[in-house]
């Protein structure tokens, strides 16, 4: 896929958003979570108004609203609050310990001296008026419900792909359910696996296999990028982490320019063509990574992952011993691919849980 920047999709991704997500944010299928943005985007609209007509007041002594030169007052968001404060070029977080007056009167002394003389908000249609984004006029929205539409496509394709099981509202030791559909005022965050399409493994003497995952995320009030990633994995536990995680391509692009629809459209037919593929290919680079070997001795393999991977060179000699306790070659693209993997999840970092994945899913794309 052709995208800008690198994803930050982690074998701990969706385990984040399994513990943290409240329950109304949680959904029991795409279909539902589909519906739910729908609705939403119909009860919204996008605004382009100038800066210098938009006036922030205190409505209580711990509160604001933001009034246009029409008088129409309109509640913010917490996100659009921080947006709003970014603009003014005051801190939210303290502008969160003033008097809501003194609040206003320095968002507003700000915004006057704000040099975009546009804001694109993205607000309520009908009474009462909330603001959900303040945003540039360049920000391009992509909509939760078009991509969960075009999820919607896929699935019916491939009855196969289905949310993954997962503790229910993210209380661990409750009840299974489908989980892995969020969406909330921020974000969407969908997570899929492929139940049939298994893959052999031929360094994993459990047998248990290779399957198929893929994560998108949206945002539709600038709060974060649009992502996609496909991934390879061995399981996902009740609390979605997810084992054996083999991240193998990843979009991700700033929602900036017209062309980000035509990106993300790019995007989704790259999942369908992988979706459609033959599995042989996928068994083929599996058997390839095997055989391929990064040097002949430990030291070459270490000295290769420090210049190829950009890893320390403790990281590297570290990937290197599990590879070797764990897997069948550790001087394969494989075996230390499967190193880097299981260092990563003893990382208690996210930066280094980051780099380690990373540095995996680089080493996957040198197989030929």
């Amino acid at each position: 896929m052709n995208g800008i920047g690198v994803s930050a999709v982690t074998a701990y991704t969706a385990h984040r958003e399994w513990a943290s997500r409240p329950p109304d944010e949680r959904y029991a299928s795409v279909h539902a979570l589909y519906d739910a943005a729908r609705a939403r985007r119909l009860r919204t609209e996008e605004r382009t108004i100038e800066t210098v007509a938009l006036r922030s007041e205190a409505v209580a002594s711990d509160a604001l609203a933001l009034r246009d030169t029409s008088g129409r007052q309109a509640a913010l968001t917490n996100w659009s609050f921080e947006q709003l404060a970014g603009i003014a070029a005051a801190p939210p977080k303290y502008l969160r310990t003033l008097p809501a007056a003194i609040a206003s009167d320095a968002i507003n002394y700000g915004l006057q001296r704000q040099r975009r003389e546009q804001q694109q908000l993205l607000a309520d249609r009908d009474e009462p008026w909330t603001i959900h984004a303040v945003t540039s006029p360049r920000y391009a929205r992509v909509h939760h419900d078009e991509l969960a539409g075009r999820v919607l496509d896929l699935m019916t394709q491939h009855p196969a792909w289905s949310l993954p099981l997962g503790y229910k509202d993210g209380v661990f030791g409750a009840e299974r359910v489908p989980s892995g559909a969020y969406l909330g005022d921020r974000d969407m965050f969908l997570f899929l696996v492929d139940g049939n399409r298994d893959l052999d493994d031929p360094t994993d003497s459990s047998h248990a296999g290779l399957f198929r995952g893929f994560i998108l995320r949206n945002s539709d009030v600038g709060a974060a990028a649009l992502t996609l990633d496909l991934f390879l994995f061995r399981a996902v536990c009740a609390n979605h982490l997810i084992w054996g995680f083999q991240h193998v391509v990843g979009f991700r692009r700033r929602h900036v320019g017209a062309s980000i629809q035509e990106a993300w459209t790019a995007s989704l037919d790259s999942v369908q063509t992988a979706l459609d593929a033959d599995p042989a290919h996928d068994r083929l680079v599996l058997l390839r990574a095997t055989s391929q070997e990064l040097g002949p001795t430990r030291d070459a393999v270490v000295d290769a992952a420090v210049q190829r991977l950009e890893l320390s060179q403790k990281q590297a000699a570290e990937a290197y011993t599990l590879a070797e306790t764990f897997e069948t070659n550790p001087r394969s693209v494989w075996g230390y691919v499967q190193g880097l993997t299981r260092l990563s999840q003893r990382t208690p970092w996210q930066d280094g849980r980051f780099t380690l994945d990373r540095a995996a899913s680089r080493l996957l794309t040198t197989v030929h």
